[in-house]
């Protein structure tokens, strides 16, 4: 084998080692998203309609692709009662009434 092929080898194997690693689960939600989650969660009377429960809502709202499809609706009255630089960047909000 020539040197270059060793090397290469030597130089790919710690590169298929990285890539084996698992990334770290996501940080839980802070009390200021949790809140505003739980506030866009769909109405408890919808339940037996095909409503979303508490538990079910948060795990599907840990999954990154669901974070751009549901944007939160943050209120005047929600920003007066919590601090807005505390909400969890990792989701769209939108400004409602």
């Amino acid at each position: 084998m020539s040197t270059r092929t060793i090397l290469f080898f030597l130089l790919l194997v710690p590169v298929f080692a990285l890539a084996q690693v698992q990334t770290p689960p996501p940080a839980p939600f802070n009390a200021p998203t949790m809140a505003v989650l739980l506030a866009n969660r769909p109405a408890h009377d919808l339940s037996r309609l095909g409503g979303i429960e508490q538990t079910k809502w948060l795990e599907m709202m840990e999954q990154p692709v669901n974070r751009s499809l549901y944007p939160l609706r943050v209120t005047q009255a929600m920003l007066d009662t919590l601090d807005g630089t505390l909400l969890d960047r990792r989701f769209n909000y939108i400004m409602g009434r």
